[in-house]
Parts: structure tokens; sequence; C-alpha cells
């Protein structure tokens, strides 16, 4: 008999259980992240096979040409033939899986838990196939993203309006768009959906879905936490997502309804041939501002529509992109309407100065962010110009001591030293902030084996 009810990852269970502490390592810090730039090359090459069936204009696309096409070509060939054949498994499922969880076909609870499964399966097979472009993944001559940094003076004078109103970039939406839900699916903690809606912000013109996690029994009036991932993330688009598990299933296990939404130019919002968060990264850094601001603004909207469920406090919160995300709700947010300002937030890796992050740290140098930036003739002080909308505000919206942060001393990607300034400016208390000998790829590790961090975020929801 089928199961009715979807069930913790195994994936998970492993990466929060007894091995988890070798992960937590500064050893694996260091070995996880030297891999960044082979997992991005490979997700990259996914993504133009699926958008271009032609293996000549596949090497073309990833700039390869002559005698390494030529030594290229016939792994290419096998390859994108599978994934190809992936696709089309994946487009029969979520054929039948549409028809159930937004259409007006009906199905029981077990054969819409095993439509789920096979849609998650299914679709990681597809759009995040392990090892089927690894040939690819330590080609030096395969950029990481075919960047597309736009030109420093040309860009300063188109967004001079936004340096002298930086808290107009980042206004909650001035209508509320209509908002689907699809039907439920039991998870582990409880009732699970997925909701979606056109993007109210000016700078998207797209469509957001997110899931979402509700306590058993549905919640009505619970507290409802928003949370966003971090770059790259492809959601429940593959089997195993950390978040949810680590953040939206122990909080619904408390009570606590949670949203789990996708970032502009990732998961489902990925442009065709383009990995996820590609978009964000390729035309850096006008394109951070246009994330952090619509990714804001789309957020205000699910405030919104939180409270209008019976939600009387709503948090919001997320871990590296998402973090930093958060932290410019968490500043800007108090000059929304009331319906729209969260009250409580999570911070976990932030940091300000992110001029400095684009240009030193550790993940965008790995991915090439770092020189494409430079090459493009940006300078130090072309940059720091950009603070007004790059940085959060000077003063928090949200009460200080409902600002709960997870930083780590040892982050190079988005640094401590940073992320603490912006604390202390804030007077946000030294009790709220958990601070660990980390770097970035440790600290991620250790939210998900450590349950802290989440039982501080619900006490904040519920006491």
């Amino acid at each position: 008999m089928a199961p009715d009810r979807l069930s913790v990852s195994m994936m998970h269970r492993v990466l929060s259980g007894p091995l988890s502490r070798v992960f937590m390592s500064r050893w694996f810090d260091r070995v996880r992240m030297s891999v960044v730039p082979r997992e991005f090359r490979a997700a990259r090459a996914s993504a133009v096979a699926a958008a271009q069936p032609d293996v000549d204009a596949f090497l073309t696309e990833l700039g390869l040409d002559g005698d390494r096409a030529s030594r290229l070509r016939p792994r290419a060939r096998r390859a994108m033939a599978v994934l190809a054949r992936r696709h089309a498994d994946l487009a029969e499922t979520q054929r039948r899986w549409d028809d159930v969880f937004w259409g007006h076909a009906t199905a029981d609870m077990a054969t819409r838990v095993a439509l789920d499964r096979e849609r998650r399966r299914r679709s990681q097979d597809a759009r995040k196939p392990a090892w089927l472009f690894r040939f690819l993944g330590n080609e030096p001559s395969v950029a990481v993203c075919p960047f597309e940094v736009p030109p420093p003076r040309e860009t300063l004078a188109a967004v001079s309006p936004w340096l002298d109103d930086p808290d107009g970039v980042y206004a909650a939406p001035a209508a509320t768009p209509p908002t689907e839900i699809s039907a439920e699916v039991l998870g582990p903690a409880g009732p699970e959906s997925l909701i979606r809606f056109a993007s109210p912000s000016p700078f998207m013109d797209d469509r957001v879905t997110a899931r979402v996690y509700g306590p058993e029994g549905g919640g009505a009036g619970a507290p409802t936490f928003i949370y966003a991932s971090g770059f790259g993330m492809m959601y429940d688009l593959i089997a195993y997502w950390p978040e949810e598990d680590y953040v939206a299933r122990r909080l619904a296990a408390r009570g606590i309804r949670v949203i789990l939404p996708e970032s502009p130019w990732h998961g489902r919002r990925a442009p065709p041939g383009c990995f996820s968060g590609q978009s964000y990264l390729a035309r850096a850094p006008l394109s951070l501002v246009k994330l952090y601001a619509a990714q804001a603004c789309e957020t205000a909207h699910l405030v919104a529509w939180a409270r209008a469920r019976g939600s009387a406090r709503v948090g919001v919160g997320g871990f590296s992109l998402g973090g930093l995300v958060t932290q410019q709700i968490a500043s800007r947010c108090r000059l929304w309407p009331e319906a729209m300002r969260p009250d409580m937030a999570f911070i976990g890796a932030g940091s300000t100065h992110i001029d400095q992050v684009v240009t030193r740290g550790d993940i965008s140098r790995l991915l090439g962010l770092t020189d494409a930036v430079t090459r493009a003739g940006w300078t130090d002080a072309d940059l720091r110009a950009l603070r007004p909308v790059l940085d959060p505000g000077p003063e928090p919206g949200v009460d200080p001591d409902a600002i709960l942060a997870f930083l780590g001393t040892e982050d190079q990607s988005t640094p401590y030293g940073q992320a603490k300034r912006m604390l202390d400016d804030w007077r946000v208390p030294v009790a709220n902030r958990m601070v660990f000998e980390a770097g970035h790829i440790a600290l991620y590790a250790r939210i998900i084996r450590d349950a802290a961090p989440i039982e501080r975020i619900a006490r904040m929801l519920t006491g």
C-alpha cells in the first residue's frame, strides 16, 4: 500500500545525525568550497542542453570549439540524449501532477503523495542530473557563468534616482495580486501545498511559487514564518531541499505555518537555458539590487497574505542570499503598511558592504563574479557608490529585540565583521546573536544539524 504521507529525507537524517560533525569542520568547509565551480559548470551545461538540443550549438554556447569541441562531442551527444529522455518523462509526470494539484482532477491522499514524490524525483533527474555532465565540470574553457556585467558609468547614471531614494526601490507592493492555492499533500508535520501569484515587483514580470507547510490540523490563526533559501537552490524541484526539513517541518511541528518562496531567477523562475540563480550573477551588480528589492516586495505580499489567513504574528528569515534579502526587509519595512511589516527577523549569514562581498567574497571569486566585474571596468569606488541600495538601511524597522542573527566568524563569503557592525548599529542584543567559529559552508551544515536557532525562532513567534 502506498504511504499517505511524505517523509523526512534520508539525506537530511544523515546531515543532521552524528556524522554531521564532519560537515561542520574547517576541512570540509575548504573541500566543499573548492568544488563549487565544478558544480555550477555542470549545472550550466545541463540548463543549456535542456534548451538547446543540437549538440554543436550546445558546445558553441558553452564556448567550446575546434579540437576541444571534437573531443567532447561524443560524450556531449550521449549526455544530451539521456537528458532529453528525462525531460520527456518529467513532462508527462508534470502534466498529471498539474491536473491533480492545480486542475480539476481528483485523487486520494496516497495518490497525491505518490505523485508528488514522482514529480520531485523526475524533476531532479532532469534539472540536476547527477554526474551526467561531470566531464565538463573541470573544463577550464567553460565559464561557470556567461557574464553580461553592465558598464559602470552608464549604470551609475541610470540608477541615480535609486541612490537618491533607496527606500523607494524597496517599496511595498501598491496592490496585492490574487494568490492561488494548490491541493494539499500530507507531510511529516502537517499539510503541505503550493501557492502562486504574479510578482508585484516592478523589477519582475513572472510568477512567484512558494511551498506552504501547515501544522497538523491546518493551523488556523497560527503564526507564520517566511524563509528564503540561498543562492542556486532548486526548492521542491528536487528530492532533498534542506530548508523544508531543517526549518519548515520543524516549525510546523511546533504549530507554526512556514512559507518557503522561490527567489527571482531561481527554480521555476530561472529563464530557459539558465541554471538556478544564473541571472542574479550574470548582470551584477545591478541584478543584485533587483533581486533583493523584488524579493522584499514579494515577501511583503506574503506577510499580508499570512495575516489575512489569521496569523497575528509573522516572521521573516533566510540564510546566505536569503539572509541578505532578510536584512533589507528588516530595515526597509519601517515604511511599509502595517499589515505587510513582519514582527521578527532571522538573519543567517548576513553581511553589509555588499560591494565588498561582490569583489572579495569567496563564492563570488570562485564563480568568476569578482573577475567579471573588474573586467567590465568597475572600481572599488564605483561599487561603493551603490551602497545606498545594496546595503540595508541604517535603522531596523523591526524591534531589535525581535531580530535573531546566525553568523560564522570565519565566513569569507558574507563576512562576519560587516554583519557585526550592522547589528551593533541596529542595537540588536548580544544575546540574539548566535555566533560560531565557522566558515560559510560549515555554518550552513550547522544550521541543518542544530535545532537551537529554529527553537529560538519558534519562541519569538509564539512567546
